[in-house]
């Protein structure tokens, strides 16, 4: 999402006498509503609710709003909520009016038994559950958690079961698995998902390797990450030909690619979007960075305003097996809102591949709900937000999840930021540091899958992702940028 002096900068380059309120659309021309082709797009269970929130070009103080289903008004917001009890196809329609004429446009939205209805577009074998990953590499001594998430309301007979290197561990009847590893060496633990009519299997594997702080990496004399390992954001308006900043990647553009122009771009101070949701970047540095034991030790820098912050939650990791990729054990920088409502752990939503050019992207999280990424033409006229490197018709994104509390009124959006702990986010910690001002973070505040610290003595690798699912009519998706990620201590 765009910050105020996104919306100075194109206003510099915007004819007044050939505008509307200098948002393109030429004086005299009625609304113009875009959004994404609903006939595939929009399903949803029973009892669940999706907003819908059009791309609309040329409001002004006289535009009104009116929404229909089977000529009943049902709204007379910018925005609907829609809700149905009942299964079936429903038509919304939808009316705007500015001082110029008006503009109408319907969207269908098919509602699915919750029990029997699959997911749309997601891949047969995934539709029991999802896995954030399923093979990782932890230092000696350490706990990390396994886990799948299951998609689907399983019936009281379930039964989950764990077995660690064909040991069964009758303790353990849930679908996720805390394990130690006291010995070094390869461990396979198998989860298995019993029902009446069907059995399922899913393994991972931890690595157990050398105690922490055998592979740790002296200075090596530059502060700036010197390696983007995954650009991997989420859709949105801001990542893939935003107008006014930003990289256009063309149809070949290979992750590599991406990846160093990420890189490019923090060399020279320029934004990053991370897209909504779950988006997220890895990086990683010449050297090992140290753990004050209290002190800041990275800084990381956003555009984050009293009235529009975008908080990124932050994650580090130890080069835990010393090959040099970040393949380790993540650990979330504990924030402000650590142990609130307004702060969730695994979380996942799935965004989906528009079946149609200039549509906005569907998403389903982890817990049902539904809505979409909206398509806004007049600040990414790109086909598709959807990245080139990304394949398949559908991608997940996992982390932890901060509550969306933006409100719009009146053509106005407010973001307020959250009191500290987050990228791009006006917080406590948004000082002046060696660096600039900026935001600034603590390795003693990382926490292990329980929410209790753990003491690392240094970290290699940093991921940032955006932590809120949520738009504004007027600007769009929430979504995390970042300029600059660097060693506090060598700046």
């Amino acid at each position: 999402m765009r910050k105020l002096l996104s919306l100075l900068l194109l206003a510099a380059f915007i004819p007044v006498a050939c505008t509307d309120k200098g948002d393109g659309v030429p004086a005299g021309q009625p609304p113009v509503i875009t959004w994404a082709e609903a006939s595939a797009r929009f399903r949803i269970y029973l009892d669940e609710s999706l907003m819908l929130v059009p791309d609309i070009e040329g409001l002004d103080e006289t535009s009104t709003f009116v929404w229909t289903i089977d000529g009943r008004v049902v709204s007379t917001s910018d925005s609907y909520t829609f809700v149905a009890h009942a299964m079936g196809e429903y038509f919304v329609h939808l009316l705007v009016t500015n001082r110029y004429g008006k503009s109408e446009d319907e969207v269908k939205v098919t509602v699915l038994e919750s029990q029997s209805a699959p997911l749309p577009d997601v891949p047969e074998e995934t539709r029991l559950w999802l896995c954030p990953w399923t093979e990782v590499n932890i230092a000696q001594g350490r706990t990390v958690k396994v886990q799948a998430y299951v998609l689907r309301q399983l019936p009281s007979e379930a039964r989950f079961s764990w077995d660690v290197d064909g040991t069964p561990q009758p303790q353990a009847t849930a679908p996720e698995y805390v394990f130690t590893g006291s010995a070094q060496g390869r461990h396979t633990l198998r989860l298995t998902l019993e029902t009446p009519d069907t059995t399922a299997t899913q393994e991972f594997v931890v690595n157990v390797c050398a105690p922490a702080g055998t592979f740790r990496r002296g200075f090596a004399g530059d502060a700036l990450v010197n390696k983007i390992y995954e650009y991997m954001p989420a859709p949105g308006h801001q990542v893939n030909g935003y107008i006014i900043v930003g990289d256009s990647y063309p149809p070949g553009c290979t992750h590599e690619q991406a990846c160093d122009s990420v890189l490019a771009h923090m060399q020279r101070r320029w934004s990053v979007s991370l897209g909504s949701q779950g988006g997220y970047l890895i990086a990683g540095f010449d050297h090992s960075v140290r753990n004050s034991g209290g002190d800041y030790d990275l800084s990381i820098k956003g555009n984050p305003f009293s009235y529009q912050s975008e908080p990124g939650i932050v994650w580090v990791s130890q080069d835990d097996n010393g090959d040099g990729l970040p393949n380790d054990q993540w650990f979330e920088l504990a924030g402000s809102e650590l142990r609130t409502a307004n702060h969730r752990t695994n979380y996942a939503i799935t965004y989906y591949r528009p079946a149609a050019r200039r549509s906005a992207t569907a998403w389903r999280d982890i817990d049902g709900r539904t809505g979409y990424v909206p398509y806004m033409s007049y600040w990414n006229p790109n086909d598709s937000y959807w990245q080139p490197w990304v394949e398949g018709t559908a991608r997940t994104y996992f982390g932890s999840q901060l509550a969306d509390h933006s409100t719009y009124s009146g053509g106005y959006s407010d973001i307020p930021p959250y009191a500290g702990g987050y990228a791009d986010n006006l917080g406590s910690d948004y000082v002046e540091g060696p660096a600039g001002l900026m935001n600034h973070f603590k390795i003693s505040a990382a926490i292990d899958h329980d929410g209790a610290f753990v003491d690392l003595e240094y970290i290699d690798f940093v991921k940032i992702q955006t932590a809120q699912i949520g738009s504004t009519p007027n600007l769009g998706d929430i979504s995390t940028e970042v300029y600059y990620i660097g060693d506090y201590h060598c700046e």
